[in-house]
């Protein structure tokens, strides 16, 4: 009992920190087990790449299984003005699977799926109509039981944004070079029509002349 009392106060503070300490590892421990049995099915990255190696451009879509069971996909893509764009059989047929294949991600596993830069960039056009203000994009993906997910595509539509500008800029400089190629060809036109005008011109001044001297050459 001396002890304690003659320590009290270095007692207290060591239980202090020893509780601390014990109250952070449980709730680390519940924050890993409330993250571990999450209901919680996906969680979705959507990137802009480009291979060094041949220079070949995709958007990907990685899909995470977040849940302790598999799950079977039914869609998966972008979202874009209200409407679904699906890529889902895109993949089948990319991965040489039958159509009517079903595909899994087990748990704590991923999919990734590549998806042609073009391809994306052309539905978008046709959505927008022309115009080049890409509204806000979202990736989806949908399970067998129709429950989606979905998750912010800023680095996608900053990349379609981008492309769609060059396209217009190509289409810009195409149209002028197209102008300038026409007036040149008008001019070339006007240049040559003008020479045969003169040559004409000529041509019948030397028929009138030589009738001229042919009528002096009979007088003389």
């Amino acid at each position: 009992m001396t002890f304690i009392k003659d320590n009290f106060e270095i007692i207290m503070i060591i239980m202090f920190i020893a509780s601390f300490v014990l109250l952070t590892i449980i709730l680390s421990m519940n924050k890993y087990f409330a993250l571990y049995f999450s209901n919680k099915r996906f969680k979705i990255h959507s990137h802009y790449e480009v291979n060094a190696y041949d220079g070949r451009r995709d958007f990907t879509i990685t899909i995470f299984n977040n849940n302790i069971n598999e799950v079977r996909l039914s869609g998966f893509g972008f979202v874009y003005k209200d409407q679904n764009i699906d890529f889902y059989k895109n993949y089948l047929l990319d991965h040489a699977l039958p159509s009517d294949h079903k595909l899994v991600i087990h748990s704590r596993d991923y999919l990734t799926s590549r998806i042609d830069v073009n391809q994306l960039k052309s539905i978008i056009s046709d959505i927008n109509k022309g115009s080049l203000d890409v509204s806000s994009m979202k990736t989806f993906v949908t399970d067998s039981l129709g429950l989606s997910v979905t998750a912010k595509a800023k680095q996608v539509k900053d990349e379609v944004r981008k492309m769609l500008k060059i396209d217009r800029d190509n289409l810009r400089k195409q149209h002028k070079e197209q102008i300038r190629k026409k007036r040149a060809d008008d001019a070339l036109f006007r240049k040559k029509n003008k020479m045969e005008k003169q040559i004409k011109f000529r041509d019948k001044t030397g028929r009138i002349l030589l009738k001229i001297k042919g009528l002096f050459a009979k007088k003389h």
